[in-house]
Parts: structure tokens; sequence; C-alpha cells
């Protein structure tokens, strides 16, 4: 008997659990950085096995198509820590650089440079500073995450883990 006649398949449901996977992966990933100050572009792949997981937990299945919507929720979980990282520190960082520079502005009034240095660099746009804050190699976090994604959610073992019969 196959997987899908023991257990109920939820292939309509499984890209909620990478949504799932890649938010919590993503802001997971932002408040390491903020808690850090690190970047540490290589915490990024737990957002792989997080989609991974989510969409294999949800779907039940290890069909391909999981395999591929587990990846591109992946390079969604990237963008999701990288637009929270984006909105919590650079703000911070800028003041904190402020600061430094001029020891004598009171913080309240370097976080409002900040805030409106953050704004005419980039024009108020988001996008914009999550491209200043990308370097080339994350490119290949985002491969990297994403086949770590599609090998979890398509992975024998796992679904033998968390579906074998009981």
């Amino acid at each position: 008997m196959n997987d899908t006649h023991r257990h109920s398949v939820n292939l309509a449901l499984a890209p909620l659990g990478g949504l799932i996977g890649a938010v919590l992966g993503g802001t997971l990933w932002a408040k390491y950085i903020q808690w850090t100050g690190l970047t540490a572009g290589w915490v990024a792949l737990a957002i792989g096995i997080f989609t991974g997981l989510g969409v294999l937990l949800v779907g039940r299945s290890r069909r391909i198509s999981l395999g591929l919507i587990a990846a591109l929720f992946a390079i969604i979980g990237i963008l999701i820590g990288k637009y929270l990282d984006v909105r919590w520190n650079a703000p911070q960082d800028i003041t904190v650089a402020i600061i430094e520079d001029h020891k004598d502005i009171p913080p309240e009034y370097a976080e409002s440079i900040a805030r409106s240095i953050e704004g005419s660099e980039t024009g108020g746009s988001t996008w914009g500073l999550m491209r200043r804050r990308m370097e080339w190699f994350d490119l290949i976090y985002y491969v990297v995450a994403g086949y770590i994604a599609f090998r979890v959610a398509h992975s024998r073992r796992l679904h033998q883990y968390f579906f074998r019969a009981r």
C-alpha cells in the first residue's frame, strides 16, 4: 500500500506549511542579526530546513512538486529575513554610527537623523535598503537554502519517520 492511501495527503495546504516555515525562519534570522549584530548568512540555511519540514509535515507527501514549493518558500523566507533585518536593524545601525561619530548628539536626535538618512539614501525604499545590505555571495545562500528545502521536503527517511504506520 503506498503512502497516499495510508495518510491523508494535503497538497492544497502544503504551501501553508512552507509559508509558516519561511516566516518562522526569516523572523528568527532577523532576530539573530539584531541580537548578535552579525549577518551570518549561513543561518539562512536553517530557513531551508524550516520550509522543507513545513511542507513535508503539512503536505504529508514526498512529491517533487512539493519539494519545489519548499524551495520557493525557502527563497521567500530569506527575503522575509532580509526585509525584517532592514526594518528592525538598519535604523538602529545608522543611529549607533551617528552617536559614535558625534558623541555630543542626544540619542533621540540621532535616531531622527537616522530615519531621515534611511529615507533619503534610498528614496524611502525598503527594497533599496535590502539591496544595499546584500552581497553577491548571498545568491549562494538562496540556492543552497532552496536545495536544502527541496531535499528535506522530499526526504524518504523523514517521511517514514513522521508518517510510518504506528
